[in-house]
């Protein structure tokens, strides 16, 4: 099916219509009105798919609201666009509250929910989807939870804390919601781990399910998506795209390490998949399942204001866990691995398995001139250029000889060879300073010759199959293996006897008030790898944060953490919008963050604006504002601006509400 058209001959019956359309706000509003022509009366309804005239051209939108009169001349209704299906009423709720929360149209939220219009209205045969079937004897069931309990009465929220025992009340949820006929969705941060969850759902549920990641062919993705609003799968598995999957009978939203970062939408809206999932939970009456070994502190908040309630699954054994005070602790090559961890190390290799975290990839964070102090900085972006130390001879060869060394920038990818001298002053002594995995790499192939040694980060591994591949490698090879925060992500880890973490202080000092609580849920998180022993490098042994994982007590931790947010204003105590002015000419960008300033006095506390922490990317400028708000007051002065005012056309203005970096 086509287009069913009308003529511009054709009078309106007096009926009119919202039309979302996918165009920013400074196009001009968050919704457009059309009249609806007579003939196209009948078919109109909220959530209709339809084709208006706007500008020059016809564009696509959705019904969104009907009303009776308006108080303008408008345009008609060209045509309803058969090829793409109905808008159900709670998605079309919701895109109105995402363009109020995150300042956008309700086209742009539309648009983020659907799969790309242009993959709906081609004539071209697709695959059809494949959809996961139950395979395998039935798991045996464990422990019950009590999750059910929860799910069923107010407040209907449930904050599940644990590793893998929260699977287990998983399976509870979600056979309560096929039991009682509801549809269900689940959702994972990263694609690697969608399918293994959909198959783990659908061998413990024993009903099919329907994957949705950005990796689904965008064809297939429409076919699964208008098999899911007919009813054909009640249970949906995916990343932050498949929270809106249009259940028609939607029960059970359960956000698995709903701490991840992933679950942010870096592109506008910039929506943020557990909030998205709360809202719709709310809209459409369903239960929402938090599940995660180390809670954000907006779900901390949640349990201990009452809107989630609590179940805490304490593991079957906990490794051993020290903090080594790397002052204090001094080791072989200057201190990089401390006795503590050298000697934990000495104890399980060659033939045993052990883990190194470190932060950053590379060799170190930056080289410096001893000379001047100068800094090697990328061209285009203005951050310090990483120092890389890259082997040519093949994986596993302790040959030094042949390396290549050299500057990159981990934001553009510039590269440049490493000066022999320093550009400024000439001096001779230039020094690579911190430490990244190619560093850490490097000085245990020194230390421990007989053991095999491999490195997992976005140098060495950057697919999720070569990932796969090195933790293979690593379980039938044993030895050292040295990663990044790929070693906590993803899918195949194998644990070993011995973690360690090196260089951590970097992220505790980051510029962001989100710093500590990271640093806990990446420790948390690599605990679960460790089978005797975990030990934590720092030069800050007493940090709260550190001590929280050592000593097993988060709540003092996150107690801490709290009354630090609420002193100073931040989430989850008051909302946070991060506005960033970018463009190729700083002059021009500072003057309009200093505008933007001005026009939001009195909408809550504006900090700056300021350089970003990261001040240039790509050849454009940052600059931003932080407000704290209060209440919505920002946004909707904010959205006002943005419909009235107008930027040169080389400058942007990126709105994030809720930033889960400040970088």
């Amino acid at each position: 099916m086509g287009e069913s058209r009308i003529t511009s001959h054709e009078s309106r019956s007096g009926a009119f219509a919202e039309v979302a359309l996918n165009v920013p706000l400074h196009a001009g509003d968050r919704v457009f009105t059309f009249g609806i022509p007579q003939s196209l009366e009948p078919r109109i309804s909220l959530g209709t798919p339809v084709r208006v005239p706007f500008g020059r051209q016809t564009s696509l939108g959705f019904v969104v609201r009907l009303a009776e009169q308006v108080d303008r001349r408008v345009r008609l209704i060209a045509a309803v666009e058969d090829r793409l299906p109905v808008l159900p009423e709670d998605l079309v709720a919701l895109a109105w509250w995402m363009a109020g929360h995150y300042v956008c149209t309700v086209g742009e939220a539309v648009a983020a929910m659907l799969p790309p219009f242009a993959a709906a209205l081609r004539r071209t045969q697709v695959e059809p989807i494949v959809l996961v079937q139950p395979h395998g004897p039935v798991p045996e069931a464990s422990a019950p939870t009590g999750v059910v309990v929860y799910l069923s009465t107010d407040p209907r929220t449930v904050a599940v804390v644990g590793e893998d025992a929260r699977f287990d009340a998983y399976a509870e949820a979600l056979r309560w919601a096929v039991e009682g006929n509801l549809g269900a969705i689940v959702l994972v941060p990263e694609i690697s781990q969608a399918e293994r969850m959909a198959g783990w759902v659908a061998r413990h549920v024993r009903v099919q399910v329907a994957l949705l990641t950005g990796h689904v062919p965008e064809q297939q993705r429409w076919d699964s998506w208008r098999r899911i609003l007919a009813g054909e799968v009640g249970l949906v598995v995916g990343t932050r795209l498949a929270v809106f999957a249009p259940l028609p009978r939607l029960g059970l939203i359960i956000v698995d390490h709903e701490e991840d970062t992933a679950y942010k939408e870096e592109r506008e809206p910039r929506y943020h998949a557990r909030r998205v999932a709360e809202e719709r939970a709310r809209v459409c009456g369903a239960s929402t399942l938090w599940g995660t070994p180390a809670p954000s502190l907006e779900v901390v908040h949640a349990a201990r204001t009452g809107r989630a309630a609590v179940i805490t699954l304490a593991p079957a054994a906990r490794p051993a866990i020290s903090v080594s005070d790397v002052r204090a602790e001094a080791g072989p090559l200057g201190g990089l691995f401390g006795r503590r961890l050298y000697q934990a190390l000495a104890r399980v290799l060659p033939h045993g398995r052990a883990i190194i975290f470190v932060p950053r990839r590379g060799y170190a964070d930056f080289l410096l001139c001893h000379e001047c102090g100068t800094v090697p900085r990328c061209p285009r972006c203005g951050v310090a250029l990483t120092y890389h130390v890259e082997r040519a001879a093949p994986s596993g060869s302790r040959s030094l000889a042949a390396a290549r060394v050299e500057l990159r920038c981990h934001l553009c990818n510039h590269t440049e060879p490493v000066p022999q001298v320093c550009p400024q002053c000439q001096g001779a002594h230039l020094r690579p300073h911190g430490i990244g995995t190619e560093r850490v790499e490097q000085a245990a192939r020194k230390l421990f010759r007989s053991a095999a040694v491999m490195r997992l980060d976005a140098e060495a591994a950057p697919t999720e199959a070569s990932q796969l591949r090195v933790w293979q490698q690593f379980q039938r090879r044993g030895g050292m293996l040295i990663g990044t925060q790929l070693l906590i992500k993803g899918v195949g880890q194998v644990r070993a006897a011995v973690v360690g973490a090196v260089g951590i202080d970097a992220g505790l000092n980051l510029p962001d008030f989100r710093a500590a609580e990271r640093v806990h849920q990446v420790l948390t998180r690599l605990l679960r790898l460790a089978e005797q022993e975990m030990i934590v490098q720092t030069f800050s042994p007493t940090h709260p944060a550190l001590l929280a994982v050592a000593r097993g007590d988060a709540a003092k931790f996150w107690e801490g953490e709290l009354a630090a947010r609420e002193r100073f204003g931040y989430p989850p105590f008051r909302p946070l919008v991060n506005l960033i002015v970018t463009g190729p000419r700083e002059n021009v960008v500072r003057e309009r963050a200093d505008r933007l300033a001005d026009e939001l006095a009195g909408a809550g506390e504006v900090l700056g604006p300021s350089a970003a922490p990261i001040a240039k990317v790509r050849g454009r400028y940052r600059w931003q504002l932080l407000v704290k708000e209060h209440e919505d007051a920002a946004r909707r002065r904010l959205a006002a601006l943005l419909t009235t005012s107008k930027l040169p056309k080389d400058v942007k203005l990126t709105v994030d509400v809720d930033p889960v970096d400040l970088l």
